[in-house]
């Protein structure tokens, strides 16, 4: 069962001129097809879910970070409910060794990240450093500094510049939400069944690799309330309000230690109640 936490909280609003920033962009190494400068997410579908792949980071001396992919690992993956240009929504996925969940919105130069919460299971020192600087780096605005429609078979893409410099450069993917429902690139899970879940009006303290805060849901109004242990995607969870919601209930093969076999997405809110 995965521990949540709310420590590292990832936060993202942006600055820097566009042109001289994308300059930076070319001088560090990133590839041809490399979005070109836009200070905005224009180019970008604003309503529905959508993921993201990091397949690039550049340091701010121009290197490159090793990325976990394959066999070093699954690859960082942002699942966002209503799209990067969205004014705000839920963000969920992988950070390098761990998953996540929090909350995201829009700024006027780029996107920020709050709320997060993540499991805490232990990996390869690589892959901890990356995700220690991933998480270090989402403390503080990112700058929007490029993004480019889809072109052939290469998703939409977004570079995004940290405030010490660095440069992440997204790819959208497939495979949440209206825009897909093939295989899960963070998790490997396919599928997936619909059904309906209440959810309490508020999180109470349980026990899973240690004391953690864990909501109350049940698959009908007239039944005892069971724990949920892990994350809901898309679910921007508010203190005192019960939810009913559609979601989509997807197995996880071969899960983390400390992670979930099984992983709810939201797929509608069906109701809102305060106080439930």
């Amino acid at each position: 069962m995965p521990r949540f936490s709310r420590p590292r909280l990832w936060v993202a609003a942006l600055s820097l001129g566009a042109a001289t920033v994308f300059s930076a962009c070319s001088s560090t190494g990133l590839p041809p097809n490399n979005p070109s400068a836009s200070p905005s997410l224009n180019e970008t579908r604003s309503a529905g879910p959508s993921r993201w792949e990091l397949v690039r980071w550049t340091r701010a001396d121009g290197t490159q970070r090793e990325l976990p992919h394959g066999d070093n690992g699954e690859p960082i993956v942002f699942n966002f409910s209503d799209g990067i240009d969205s004014g705000q929504g839920t963000v969920s996925g992988t950070s390098g060794c761990n998953r996540f969940t929090g909350g995201y919105g829009k700024t006027d130069s780029g996107i920020r990240f709050d709320r997060l919460a993540g499991t805490r299971m232990a990996c390869p020192g690589a892959r901890m450093e990356t995700e220690t600087a991933l998480l270090k780096a989402m403390q503080t605005p990112f700058t929007t500094v490029g993004t480019q429609p889809s072109a052939g078979s290469t998703g939409r893409q977004v570079v995004w510049k940290t405030a010490d410099g660095e440069l992440l450069q997204f790819v959208e993917r497939e495979g949440v939400g209206r825009r897909g429902d093939k295989v899960d690139p963070a998790t490997g899970s396919t599928g997936g069944t619909e059904k309906i879940v209440y959810i309490d009006s508020q999180r109470v303290e349980c026990t899973g690799v240690g004391k953690m805060q864990c909501y109350r849901w049940r698959d009908a109004a007239d039944k005892p309330w069971q724990f949920w242990y892990g994350p809901i995607e898309g679910l921007d969870f508010e203190p005192g309000v019960a939810y009913k919601l559609r979601v989509k209930e997807y197995q996880v093969p071969n899960p983390p230690a400390d992670a979930s076999a099984i992983r709810w997405q939201v797929l509608e809110i069906v109701e809102r109640k305060r106080g439930g």
